[in-house]
């Protein structure tokens, strides 16, 4: 691998980790879109750049997730008592999503990581009624078991832990620092199957820095950036105000769909 193309990884991975750190998701809306257009200009074709973008997204998440999580648990903002309740159908949502999404076809794929962040960045963007400005009862237990696997899905579509969900639905009834925390709690453990997953699944195509779908230059170059980065993106998010947060959320979620759609 050319060092040029190492030195674009880091850089790719400095600028995840920061959001990954910052907002609570991250690492996915940065190394998919990237590598989906990088990989290409590698050798690989179009058809198969997409699945190897997820499943080498989700090691390098995993990987970026430790320092962010390491940080997060010293300043006490996650709350384990969630993370318990939610862990298990988290965690078998993610490996029968991975399962599915070696089958789809990669204009499905790109189709729906950018309408599913279209979604969630307007609905962040919506100004709070006086009725939902405030914090929210938590929701049911029932529905605290049951949503991770929704979470864990979707995790495995967009090549991450969730966050992406996780975190507008924790943020309805805790503090944003809180539920960033807790959605890289509960994204850790989850992204690490996912990777699991992948690298067990058949390669897409015949490459010797292929194990399954994960392409190992990426994740090596992208950790690197990464797990330098998230430490600093944690310090940034308990200086920055919530409302700017959900802002800059929504904003960066908005940039990287376009910019998928505008590639179809």
């Amino acid at each position: 691998m050319d060092l040029w193309v190492l030195t674009l990884f880091i850089f790719a991975g400095v600028a995840g980790g920061l959001l990954l750190g910052l907002i609570g998701v991250g690492m996915a809306l940065v190394t998919v879109p990237f590598l989906t257009f990088m990989l290409p200009s590698l050798g690989f074709s179009a058809e198969v750049a997409p699945v190897i973008a997820l499943g080498s997204s989700m090691l390098i998440a995993a990987i970026g997730s430790v320092s962010s999580l390491r940080v997060h648990h010293q300043k006490g903002t996650i709350n384990w008592g969630l993370i318990r309740l939610m862990l298990p159908a988290s965690l078998f949502g993610v490996v029968a999503g991975s399962l599915l999404v070696t089958r789809l076809p990669a204009l499905w794929l790109q189709s729906i990581f950018a309408a599913f962040l279209l979604y969630v960045a307007f609905s962040m963007l919506q100004p709070a009624s006086p009725k939902t400005a405030q914090l929210q009862q938590p929701p049911s237990n029932q529905l605290l078991r049951w949503f991770p696997a929704l979470v864990g899905a979707t995790g495995s579509f967009i090549g991450a832990g969730g966050g992406v969900l996780m975190v507008p639905f924790l943020s309805r009834f805790m503090a944003m620092p809180k539920a960033v925390a807790s959605s890289v709690a509960v994204g850790f453990p989850v992204t690490v199957f996912g990777a699991i997953s992948y690298m067990l699944q058949t390669a897409p195509v015949n490459h010797p820095d292929l194990i399954g779908a994960v392409y190992w230059p990426a994740v090596l170059g992208m950790s690197i950036g990464s797990v330098v980065a998230a430490p600093l993106g944690v310090q940034l998010a308990t200086k920055v105000p919530a409302a700017l947060l959900k802002k800059l959320f929504a904003c960066v979620l908005l940039l990287i769909a376009l910019k998928m759609l505008l590639s179809f």
